[in-house]
């Protein structure tokens, strides 16, 4: 094999590995949350992150049991907030990523918003 060659083939050979990344530890992903108003819309929820190893994030803060459309896309933040204007079950959903977003870990908490009359 010549030079030209063994260069192509160890090119071929990290970007179908992942490139230049070390072995990254996998993440976990957690977290916990507040809410105000005793949770009864409207409804502010602060999420804390708990995650382990991990890089970035990706929230998705549920959809509304009792309508059929699905909230504002989420968030990226570590740390975000939520406002719920409805009543209902929530499936909120966290995404912990590394470095290289090769590995990744989710949690998923059901959150309930109650009605303010009730």
């Amino acid at each position: 094999m010549n030079k030209k060659t063994s260069a192509a083939l160890l090119l071929v050979v990290m970007f179908a590995s992942g490139g230049c990344y070390k072995n990254e530890p996998v993440p976990t992903a957690d977290f916990s949350y507040s809410g105000s108003n005793e949770f009864k819309i409207p409804c502010t929820i602060q999420f804390t992150n708990q995650s382990s190893q991990a890089f970035s994030y990706e929230w998705w803060f549920g959809t509304d049991s009792s309508v059929t459309t699905i909230d504002p896309p989420g968030s990226t933040l570590k740390d975000p907030t939520h406002l719920y204007a409805r009543p209902g079950s929530y499936s909120v959903t966290l995404r912990s990523y590394t470095e290289s977003r090769k590995e990744w870990a989710s949690a998923i908490k059901t959150i309930t918003i109650r009605d303010t009359a009730r």
